[in-house]
């Protein structure tokens, strides 16, 4: 059986929940880590402004995900987005390193991929007419993980954040 016949199966095989077989060696259903930089203390904004919040991946030894601007057709991009506060919105473009092209076997073509640690610094602003206190709300990052062998079913990972509104001055 073809590569992309087991990728379309690995979903039906391996179920989300499911535990490893005791002969899956070093293939771990969690191979990416997300956490946001700086910790989860709320970060202070005025109205009608922007403040960066940074997450990083830190993607286990010979797995990789694939980057925000992954052409259709393919392994599931990156997609970063705000869950929760109805108003606290991404605001601009999320500044994401130069991902690495190679031809993936997996999917044959070129693919953008990360590997190794890698943050993500999304643009995170409130309107203007946004009262002052806190809103406590997600970063979800949905992605896909690979390793020269074999995919994992797209997953979301939800990171606990946090900002402080204030007045404008």
């Amino acid at each position: 059986m073809n590569n992309l016949a087991w990728l379309l199966l690995l979903p039906v095989v391996i179920p989300r929940d499911a535990p490893l077989p005791r002969n899956a060696g070093n293939l771990s259903l969690r191979p990416v880590r997300w956490t946001v930089v700086g910790g989860s203390s709320p970060r202070d904004v005025v109205s009608g402004r922007t403040v960066p919040i940074t997450v990083q991946a830190d993607i286990a030894k010979g797995w990789h995900i694939y980057s925000l601007t992954q052409k259709p057709g393919g392994p599931i991009p990156l997609r970063l987005e705000l869950v929760g506060a109805a108003d606290v919105l991404v605001r601009g473009v999320i500044d994401a390193p130069k991902p690495e092209r190679i031809f993936d076997k997996n999917f044959g073509f070129e693919t953008e991929l990360y590997s190794g640690r890698t943050r993500f610094t999304i643009p995170v602003g409130v309107p203007g007419h946004s009262l002052a206190g806190v809103r406590k709300f997600q970063i979800g990052a949905r992605y896909q993980v690979c390793s020269d062998k074999v995919c994992l079913p797209s997953r979301v990972d939800k990171l606990d954040v946090a900002i402080r509104i204030a007045g404008r001055q």
